[in-house]
């Protein structure tokens, strides 16, 4: 698994770096692919589920024998015991070893083992659904800064076409200012718009950069490629109907990873009891030690097999409060998931509302614009009739200028909204 993560990695860096030097741009796909393989934060939940594995791996181990080994060299200055013989000293124990070896097999120990084990493999199987809750955090964020880029290079759009339409304005009452048929007043509230629109040009190009550098850290990429880093604009004409994306919810709780890490909870809770159970119940080994020593230049070893059994009689004065505390701790969890899965209920309720509330603004939105363009046409065609003000017709392109952004506003905004609505219902 994680070799095949490493190749990807490798795979899509290289592409990476092949696209941003041709300044190719990224749909929202291929973002949403490159924020899996490179994001730090999914690499951590993955770095998570090797560290439960490991975990999982190290308490299997109790089911194996203990094993204990020790040992003791003597070297005394002195020697511990003399004789003297027929006029000559000698030395005893004045050097010698001891070593000892002991295996232990754990037989029954109040089923902890066997309960331990059970939760380590709990422990696997909820950093495999905290991943995927990182996961879709990650893939909600890029979806939202992509839609967010799209806004802005749309709203960049609108202004180039406004901007096109005050130069031809621009000549028009520079000409009729120059046969006396108006004041310079109306050239300066021209130039006074074309000046307005600049500003909002910088503004936009601001936020670009810094969405743009957002998308990058997002994606693992270096900050400094942020400004080679480009997106496909979609066409943003048409939206489809929510219609399609609408499912049961209490059928789609189940798919929730938060509503299967309430049940993991749930579970965990009573592993704990018969763990705090286990605390109080007999345990009992086998098992077998043997020992050896040279002291006196002789070896000399013993061995022997034994059997334990240890019962904590006393333990149970307190113990038995211990395990109706740890019950109760099981309805608190049960609770609390009968309470969260209420509260996902009424969240995908609300986030669909508010996708069929933001399809709805972009018909009205849509609506507007096709308005406001009219609106402006025929005032233009006023004006050069003489039977409006300039004042009109700069109204006008405001008004235009902002149905525009509206409209792209209400599509974006349906769009983040579209893929929050898949995630909460489990998608």
């Amino acid at each position: 698994m994680k070799n095949k993560y490493i190749t990807s990695t490798i795979i899509i860096l290289c592409m990476t770096s092949l696209n941003l030097g041709a300044q190719n741009k990224y749909n929202i796909e291929s973002c949403k692919e490159m924020a899996i393989v490179n994001n730090r934060k999914i690499k951590n939940s993955r770095l998570e589920i090797d560290a439960s594995k490991q975990a999982k791996k190290e308490v299997f181990t109790n089911y194996f024998p203990s094993i204990s080994a020790s040992g003791m060299g003597l070297l005394p200055k002195d020697p511990l015991m003399s004789l003297n013989l027929a006029g000559m000293s000698l030395g005893l124990l004045d050097k010698g070893f001891e070593a000892g070896i002991t295996v232990t097999q754990p037989i029954f120990a109040g089923g902890k083992i066997v309960t331990g084990n059970k939760l380590a493999d709990l422990g696997t199987e909820v950093s495999q659904y905290q991943a995927k809750l990182s996961e879709n955090e990650v893939l909600l964020n890029t979806e939202g800064l992509y839609w967010q880029l799209v806004s802005l290079y749309e709203k960049e759009k609108t202004l180039n076409i406004i901007d096109a339409q005050l130069d031809v304005l621009l000549k028009d009452v520079e000409l009729s200012y120059k046969t006396g048929l108006i004041t310079n007043n109306d050239v300066l509230k021209v130039k006074l718009k074309k000046n307005e629109v600049q500003s909002n040009h910088i503004n936009l190009e601001n936020g670009i950069k810094l969405v743009k550098m957002s998308m990058c850290q997002l994606m693992g990429l270096e900050l400094s490629v942020s400004d080679n880093f480009d997106i496909a604009v979609p066409d943003i004409e048409n939206a489809e109907s929510p219609i399609a994306y609408y499912v049961d919810h209490s059928t789609a709780l189940s798919e929730r990873m938060e509503s299967k890490l309430l049940d993991k909870n749930v579970e965990a809770t009573k592993l704990q009891t018969k763990m705090k159970r286990g605390d109080y119940l007999p345990t009992v080994a086998v098992g077998a030690s043997y020992y050896g020593e040279n002291i006196i230049d002789k070896w000399r070893g013993n061995g022997i097999l034994f059997a334990s059994v240890s019962v904590p009689l006393s333990g149970w004065w307190g113990g038995s409060h211990a395990i109706k505390r740890q019950k109760i701790q099981e309805q608190i969890a049960l609770n609390n998931k009968v309470d969260t899965q209420e509260q996902l209920l009424l969240q995908m309720q609300n986030v669909k509302n508010e996708l069929d509330n933001a399809y709805k603004q972009i018909l009205l939105a849509k609506d507007g614009v096709e308005q406001s363009t009219e609106n402006l046409r025929l005032n233009t065609n006023y004006y050069k009739a003489g039977t409006v003000t300039l004042t009109d017709v700069l109204d006008a392109q405001t008004l235009l200028q902002q149905n525009r952004d509206k409209y792209v506003e209400s599509y974006t905004g349906y769009q983040k909204k579209r893929i929050e609505y898949l995630q909460v219902t489990g998608r």
